[in-house]
């Protein structure tokens, strides 16, 4: 079976399986303050080559985010008062499209 994995390019970390598909604007491995925590711990498997692209531009595309609160100091309570860009300087040369084979074998 042929399938798909992103590579980045500087570490040779493998793009992870993430919860329900989402959160990969959060994997940037050459970021300081890295951290996926919607990781599964196995490779995302793409099943075409030009999935795995389109994955890699809206990667590029779609820096991580953080949210901001407002608090209100009198009432104690904080509010969501939306998100802003938190540019980590991630670009689409960062990152490679590789072809696996993988394999089912018989131990039995």
């Amino acid at each position: 079976m042929i399938y798909y994995v992103i590579r980045h390019k500087a570490s040779g970390e493998l793009m992870p399986q993430a919860k329900k598909d989402r959160g990969y604007s959060h994997w940037n491995p050459s970021h300081l303050e890295h951290k996926f925590l919607s990781s599964l711990g196995v490779p995302r498997l793409i099943d075409t080559r030009r999935k795995a692209t389109a994955c890699i531009v809206q990667w590029a595309a779609n820096p991580n985010v953080e949210r901001y609160f407002i608090n209100d100091w009198e009432t104690g309570h904080s509010e969501e008062a939306g998100l802003r860009d938190k540019d980590d300087g991630r670009t689409k040369d960062d990152l490679e499209v590789l072809k696996i084979n993988l394999q089912i074998w018989d131990d039995g």
